[in-house]
């Protein structure tokens, strides 16, 4: 489990790194890489440049800028990050959870506390479907998430990953969406296109505007289908 801890009290960093600690010594079945910031910016500069977290723990009052700002910019990148965010107040709780937040920790937390938490992200991660990808230059194996479209481009087909990575693959864009349809975030979008809905920042009659900055154009005979398609799944992942 990749995991980033950002708190700009360096004591506090300290309390949430031994708390992990703690935590791998108990479970040896894991594997943590742990990244620790002191500040928003330079978490923000690393996910900036690709860096990639399957869950963070996030101070919520860091100087300059709150830690829901911090992870509403890092899940724009990777939408199914796992935050844990942590604070002495309860002030912003309601807007944690609003994010799909893991866990909200209230300083000082014990370390039973801080267990319940990091069992419900590693429970989280557990639950990732993984894919295997037969490319022009191997064999990849990457999580379905990371997955922000493909798009088809003569006899090959190009598929965006969430780290900016272009995967290319020689298969026909139907044969692709047989294999993930299951996953309710994917919809066909035209002939050349299939979507991510988690990675939609804002969808309009002709476009879909993703998170990592491309459009995809979406046809006019299929406009309404879309757009009910991701409200859909917009209500869907609000129920859950």
């Amino acid at each position: 489990m990749r995991i980033a801890v950002c708190d700009d009290i360096p004591k506090e960093l300290e309390k949430i790194l031994a708390a992990l600690d703690v935590y791998e010594k108990a479970h040896p079945e894991l594997c943590f890489e742990i990244d620790e910031y002191s500040t928003a910016m330079d978490i923000l500069y690393a996910v900036e440049k690709g860096k990639e977290y399957d869950n963070a723990f996030l101070d919520i009052c860091m100087a300059g800028i709150l830690g829901t700002d911090v992870a509403e910019e890092m899940l724009s990148k990777s939408p199914d990050m796992g935050i844990i965010f942590l604070t002495i107040s309860s002030e912003y709780a309601v807007e944690a959870f609003a994010m799909n937040a893991t866990h909200y920790l209230l300083k000082p937390f014990s370390q039973e506390q801080f267990d319940t938490a990091m069992s419900r992200a590693v429970k989280k991660v557990a639950n990732c479907d993984v894919i295997s990808l037969p490319c022009v230059d191997g064999v990849y194996r990457i999580r379905i998430r990371e997955i922000v479209f493909i798009e088809s481009q003569g006899h090959y087909l190009m598929l965006r990953l969430s780290c900016g990575e272009i995967l290319r693959m020689r298969k026909k864009i139907f044969q692709m969406f047989e294999e993930i349809k299951k996953y309710s975030e994917f919809i066909r979008v035209g002939a050349s296109y299939i979507a991510n809905l988690s990675f939609v920042r804002k969808i309009s009659v002709n476009a879909m505007n993703m998170y990592t900055g491309e459009k995809i154009p979406i046809p006019r005979r299929s406009s309404g289908k879309v757009q009910k398609a991701y409200m859909d799944f917009c209500r869907n992942e609000a129920m859950k």
